[in-house]
């Protein structure tokens, strides 16, 4: 691929200013030739051109080809100067220039470190072509998984066991799933919802921010058309850009169960779409609440975005509603998470049930981390400029505030960086769309040319956009929480080829990350005024026991115009959740009063729709709810630990700098959560390169990480299938008496277990085939298929084994199941002898056996 770019730099620039005839498509190269259609315009800089040229040269001199690249010295092109002052080897020749890349890493104190910085550089620079691109365990599909997808494997174990989690789930289950990042969590989620909507319903998608959502849809979209033709034509993302009778159009789906999934932001489901979704649970087809990038609900929802907690009322309303037989299932998805974030996620989300936990963490493998501390904002500059100019792209430059995104962006142009863009708090939709869009060189699944190689971005930027070839991610700050630094660290290499993470901090970086790490938590005398003077002496009664508030009532002695009632309003009620006062419940509807005029009831009707997304429903839960001392003292509890995991996280980021231990040690603790570990795995970063290159010499890592193995969610058990048939055992012999038998009466009888709630089938009689068209004739039903023997010691629920024709002995791992009292359904030829007794069949031996022809008739 180098070698190939090597070759294409080398037309693009003797063709220059025409445009190729044959213009890269892809690779670094492809972004030459846009950056050197834009010198005309002013749409390319010279620097652009330069840091351009210098990957592609470095890339193809680590693959093996060292020669210097002859660019033409021509008015429009960079001058002599400009290339060497881009860090590369010049060399003047007549009227043209020979050009050759000079490795660069940020400064080491060492030499051995500085060596191991490089290599971790040249990595990075060979991207795709690296030896250390991420390798998962490919592991064989479950029939459910090639029935939805068409794919014959898993990405990793991790994401089968999430997989199988998810898609077995009872109605009204709270699961909590930790994959990394290139594990595929989409798919896991949607392979739940598209198996539980094959009849019709809804499942809800809920993103953080309205970008993601449209990029879901056109993930969603990409995924689906390999099995549903319409998925490019439908629209699955609700947000505000949607003309009114689009959105009237997703309402009436969700209402009538054709809508499927619908994508949407925590507002958006708790106001416009609030009325549809509670249609839709009382219509007992709504199936998933799946919340993506979960840890948002702690580190957004306890200030600025309330919303993501006020998900829960929604969730007890819609369960409410539909009851538990047909409950939505909820769905807490990230690939990173923290006890606090575990703990808010189990309190607002499970009860009243447990959350499961399928925790497949790992640290990723792919950055290397490198962290200077500099004394002033001028040589933090200068070490960023050259940083931006000598590190491979894409890059993502993060910032403190958006004065700082802007600045940042005056100084990388005011270099002769032109293609660079920004996101921050102030950008709007169409800007951050065009942005992303520049970035990526994609306009939905098009190809566009790209227009930016850095974007400079606030922690609003980025936030699982799914950008695979990102190589560098600069920070010039001190992140507020490790949290947030791991997560946009984590936004270079998401293609599982190795990436770069620079950070520079200054002294005054400090005192920023210190006032934004104070989320503002309202205080526990201004709560108990806004609770009590604001919204509950101004309640009025619902036609049940609760107590309805209006979110925009406020206290008297506050100003008209104050902007955020709402806000404040909504976290103190989801504080009071928190701390076990109150229960709230999205408004329930008015009831047709007996005799009342339809056109009356009509308008007191939309009068009450109209109002409703101002509303809530509360129900105290707690005695002593308005007594002010109990109260103050359940909100300052609150607060108490939200403001302790602050402390934590920040305190952890500012150890980070001090680079006195393997950076994957603090990051593995700070994201182990109870007895759930969180696997460490080092390719480069300040204490490593203290001791040099890797044992195992360049390219490799310091550390690698063991892969997860977590266990599938063991969800309650349910009546077996054919219960009646063995009342006072977990266990069922199930024969043939001839092969005619077995071929007639063994797949009906499989399908029918499948559809009456058996998920777990295996056996050396039954192949991946086989089990296959089972799921293909089980509509909804998951079918998870024992592919190494594996699961039959195991799991706990119902295992279904099938043993070969001729079998003449039980199989050993079915038979050591059947001793050990767990549930089976043994499938074996009328002759099987019982492996304790030679000579005796099982037949005389187990206490209930049964014909399948007599199991099947029993079904």
């Amino acid at each position: 691929m180098s070698m190939d770019e090597w070759g294409q730099a080398r037309r693009l620039f003797a063709a220059w200013p025409a445009a190729g005839t044959d213009a890269p498509s892809a690779g670094t190269a492809r972004r030459l030739s846009d950056a050197l259609a834009g010198l005309g315009s002013g749409a390319g800089g010279w620097l652009d051109v330069v840091t351009l040229t210098h990957q592609i040269l470095l890339r193809a001199d680590a693959l093996g080809n060292p020669a210097r690249l002859p660019v033409p010295l021509r008015e429009g092109l960079p001058t002599l100067e400009q290339w060497r002052a881009g860090g590369l080897d010049a060399l003047f020749d007549g009227e043209r220039v020979l050009l050759r890349g000079v490795p660069w890493a940020p400064t080491e104190d060492s030499a051995a470190a500085c060596e191991a910085g490089l290599d971790q550089v040249r990595q990075a620079v060979l991207g795709t072509d690296s030896s250390m691109r991420r390798a998962l365990d490919h592991t064989p599909a479950d029939p459910f998984w090639t029935h939805v997808w068409n794919y014959r494997h898993y990405l990793s174990r991790g994401q089968q066991q999430a997989a199988r989690s998810l898609a077995m789930m009872p109605p009204g289950e709270t699961a909590i799933v930790c994959l990394p990042t290139g594990h595929g969590k989409t798919p896991v989620a949607l392979a739940a919802c598209l198996l539980a909507g094959a009849h019709g319903g809804v499942s809800v998608l809920v993103v953080p921010t309205v970008v993601l959502a449209i990029d879901m849809e056109r993930r969603i979209r990409s995924l689906l058309s390999r099995t549903h033709p319409d998925a490019a034509r439908r629209r699955y993302a609700y947000v505000g850009s949607l003309d009114a009778a689009a959105k009237q159009q997703i309402r009436d789906d969700i209402v009538s169960g054709r809508q499927g999934l619908v994508v949407a932001s925590p507002e958006a489901v708790t106001m416009g779409l609030q009325a549809a979704l509670l249609e839709a649970a009382n219509a007992k087809h709504l199936h998933y609440l799946i919340l993506d990038e979960a840890h948002l609900v702690e580190q957004w929802g306890n200030d600025f975005r309330t919303a993501f907690q006020s998900l829960a009322a929604q969730r007890r309303n819609w369960i409410g509603a539909a009851g538990q037989q047909w409950a939505p299932r909820t769905v807490a998805m990230s690939a990173t998470l923290t006890q606090q974030q575990v703990s808010t996620l189990e309190n607002l989300f499970a009860r009243p049930r447990q959350a499961k936990m399928v925790w497949a963490s790992e640290l990723r493998q792919e950055p290397a981390y490198f962290i200077d501390s500099l004394s002033d904002e001028e040589k933090r500059t200068e070490a960023i400029l050259e940083a931006v100019t000598r590190l491979p792209k894409p890059m993502a430059l993060y910032v403190a505030r958006r004065e700082d995104a802007k600045l940042w962006l005056h100084k990388l142009r005011q270099a002769g960086l032109h293609r660079v863009g920004t996101v921050h708090g102030d950008s709007t939709e169409e800007e951050r769309r065009a942005a992303l869009s520049g970035w990526a060189g994609r306009q939905g699944d098009s190809p566009v040319p790209t227009r930016f190689d850095v974007i400079v971005g606030t922690s609003a930027f980025g936030l699982g956009v799914d950008l695979g070839d990102v190589r560098t991610v600069i920070h010039a700050c001190l992140p507020e929480t490790v949290d947030r630094y791991y997560q946009e660290v984590g936004r270079g290499g998401r293609d599982g080829s190795p990436s770069l993470a620079y950070l520079a901090t200054i002294p005054s970086d400090r005192a920023i990350a210190h006032t934004l790490n104070r989320q503002n938590l309202i205080t526990a005398p201004t709560a108990w005024e806004r609770w009590w003077e604001g919204m509950f002496l101004q309640h009025t009664r619902t036609e049940g026991t609760c107590y309805r508030l209006n979110l925009t009532h406020r206290p008297t002695r506050l100003a008209e115009g104050f902007k955020r009632h709402r806000g404040w309003n909504e976290q103190i009620l989801n504080f009071m959740v928190r701390a076990g006062l109150i229960e709230i419940r999205p408004p329930e509807p008015p009831h047709r009063g007996q005799g009342e005029d339809e056109a009356a009831w009509r308008r007191r009707l939309t009068a009450f729709y109209d109002e409703a997304p101002d509303l809530v429903d509360v129900d105290l839960k707690d005695g002593q709810t308005n007594d002010p001392a109990y109260f103050a003292a359940a909100i300052d509890r609150v607060r108490g630990n939200i403001r302790r995991a602050q402390d934590s996280a920040l305190n952890r980021m500012e150890q980070l700098l001090l680079r006195r231990c393997c950076l994957a040690d603090d990051l593995a603790q700070y994201y182990t959560v109870d007895d759930y570990f969180t696997m460490p795995g080092c390719r480069g970063c300040p204490s490593c390169r203290r001791q040099g290159l890797p044992p195992g010499g360049p390219g490799t890592l310091y550390r690698a990480p063991l892969s997860p193995d977590p266990d599938i969610a063991e969800w309650p058990r349910t009546r077996a299938p054919l219960h009646r048939l063995h009342p006072y055992g977990a266990s069922l012999c199930l024969y043939w008496r001839s092969g005619d038998e077995r071929r007639t009466e063994l797949l009906p009888l499989l399908v029918r277990l499948a559809r009456s709630g058996a998920s777990y089938f295996g056996g050396p009689g039954l192949s991946a085939e086989q089990a296959l068209q089972i799921q293909e004739e089980a509509g909804s039903a998951a079918v998870v298929f024992d592919n190494d023997g594996s699961l039959v010691h195991e799991v706990q629920g119902l295992m279904v084994w099938v043993e070969k024709e001729n079998a003449t002995i039980v199989d050993a791992d079915a038979w050591t199941r059947l001793s050990d009292g767990e549930p089976l359904y043994l499938l074996h030829p009328e002759k099987a002898e019982d492996p304790e007794r030679p000579g005796r069949l099982l037949l005389d031996t187990h206490a209930t056996t049964v014909s399948l022809e007599h199991a099947r008739k029993e079904l």
